[in-house]
């Protein structure tokens, strides 16, 4: 069909720098850079795991670590609390030793982890013990643990020194084993996971134990923003430019929306051509009857056979059957001209009951009407709609037995947002060829009908953006349904015009 686009040559306009981009390019574009801060956001969230699962190793790691240098280290710094209340300072010396050696034999076993202690009786950390290994070279022998020991604060690790005296100090004055996750600035800086444990003897505190293990640089915490924020901003790209191409592609399906109307207009003129062209052999059908009939009533005049009134009559009958046939052709090709506006189907179903009535009651056919209340307004041309009811009442009564039952009825199907009006009867209904042809024009059952009635009457629905069509019923007879669609306004009060 003209006008048709395919989906391979869909283009969205992106106005703002004048470009016509493929929907399939910008549609990748958006797709990939979801998938690029998807991507982004898992790294950073494997990378911020990978962390905490190093910060609860590290916490067990000290706990086991802690534990066992508390243990080996309980009885010494138990001894030390007695007297004298003066120390010396060989005293001192030799607990260092001892304890240095302990200590060892138990960071020897848990690697990255250092420890020592800190003795109430010298108010000094004895036993600091280092176990942190160098890189090894391939070839190179792996050197042997050196524990680095020292005397007071100097013998602990310079840049942490301050942490482990705060962590120590709040161990003992709490009473209680603390573990904390500390970051350090210092050149570089460092994250370290330390482990305070208070040695008591009694009721009485005689020192502490104090285990440390360096974890990872703040800057692998600041890696872990940078790739948030990544993640972050990849994922607002992508949210924007989706924004973007949803107003494009809104534009473009409004455009094609018009466009698809135009089409849809376009393509009922073609068929309601296609459907003249048709009717032209019907035309001359129907026409040439009157017309063989008025050019012998002027033959015989030209003769000089006068015909008196009667010739007059059937001449002026002839002349009325050709002028309906063109009123009605008319009505056909002009269904959709008419002015619409929102009105109530209910009034159109009930003027085309009363216009039955008199014709009805000469049949001895009782008229039924059924009208849903409240029924939501339709698009309409009053009196083409009437003009559709009251042709199918006609037709109706046209089969309808003596004692039969006319019934107009109205309806709402909220589910399709629809209203509809039937004609029902219960004469002998509709054979399967007829129902086939029903709204062809000039299909007709009837020896002196048109055959246009239906078929305008259809045409007239079509105008209303609805539908007309026929079945027989379960029970015996024909019923006729005009569906339209309702509008969203009040329905128009008042009299039919």
């Amino acid at each position: 069909m003209e006008g048709a686009v395919s989906d391979e040559r869909l283009y969205v306009s992106l106005s703002r720098f004048n470009l016509q981009v493929p929907l399939g390019v910008q549609v990748g574009g958006v797709a990939a850079l979801f998938v690029a801060a998807l991507l982004a956001l898992w790294t950073t969230g494997a990378s911020v795991v990978a962390r905490e699962r190093r910060r609860s190793d590290a916490r067990t790691l000290l706990v086991r670590a802690g534990d066992e240098l508390a243990a080996r280290g309980y009885e010494v710094v138990a001894r030390a609390g007695e007297f004298p209340d003066f120390p010396e300072e060989p005293s001192r010396d030799e607990l260092d030793r001892e304890l240095s050696v302990r200590s060892a034999s138990v960071l020897a076993m848990h690697q990255g982890v250092e420890g020592g202690y800190l003795v109430l009786r010298f108010k000094s950390f004895l036993g600091t013990t280092s176990n942190q290994r160098r890189p090894v070279s391939k070839g190179d022998e792996a050197p042997k643990e050196q524990p680095v020991q020292g005397r007071g604060e100097a013998s602990l690790p310079p840049l942490e020194a301050g942490l482990i005296d705060i962590q120590v100090d709040a161990a003992i004055r709490k009473q209680r084993v603390l573990f904390s996750v500390e970051e350090l600035e210092g050149d570089p800086p460092v994250t370290v996971a330390i482990r305070t444990t208070p040695m008591i003897v009694g009721k009485r505190i005689v020192g502490a134990s104090w285990v440390m293990t360096r974890l990872v640089d703040p800057l692998f915490v600041d890696r872990s923003l940078q790739g948030y924020r990544l993640a972050t901003g990849l994922a607002l790209a992508g949210i924007v430019l989706a924004f973007a191409l949803t107003a494009s592609l809104a534009l473009t399906v409004r455009r094609q929306a018009a466009e698809r109307d135009r089409l849809q207009t376009e393509l009922r003129r073609s068929e309601r051509l296609a459907a003249l062209g048709k009717l032209l052999a019907g035309v001359a059908h129907e026409v040439r009857n009157p017309l063989a009939g008025i050019r012998a009533i002027t033959q015989l005049w030209r003769r000089g056979l006068g015909m008196g009134d009667e010739g007059f009559d059937h001449l002026t009958d002839e002349v009325d059957r050709l002028e309906d046939i063109v009123s009605r052709l008319l009505q056909f090709t002009r269904a959709d001209a008419q002015d619409l506006a929102p009105g109530d189907l209910n009034s159109v179903a009930a003027e085309a009951a009363r216009l039955a009535e008199d014709r009805a009651r000469d049949q001895e056919v009782r008229v039924e009407l059924e009208l849903t209340p409240a029924l939501p307004s339709v698009n309409m041309a009053a009196p083409a709609l009437v003009q559709v009811l009251r042709n199918l009442t006609t037709n109706a009564l046209q089969v309808l037995p003596r004692g039969g039952v006319l019934r107009l009825a109205t309806h709402l199907n909220p589910v399709n947002g629809t209203v509809s009006a039937s004609v029902a009867d219960d004469g002998p209904g509709l054979s399967a060829d007829v129902l086939s042809h029903l709204f062809e024009p000039f299909f007709t059952t009837k020896a002196e009908g048109t055959g246009l009635g239906l078929a305008i009457a259809r045409e007239i629905a079509l105008a209303h953006r609805g539908d007309l069509r026929a079945e027989n019923r379960p029970g015996g007879g024909a019923v006729f349904t005009l569906t339209l669609p309702v509008v969203l306004v009040p329905a128009a009060g008042g009299a039919l015009s």
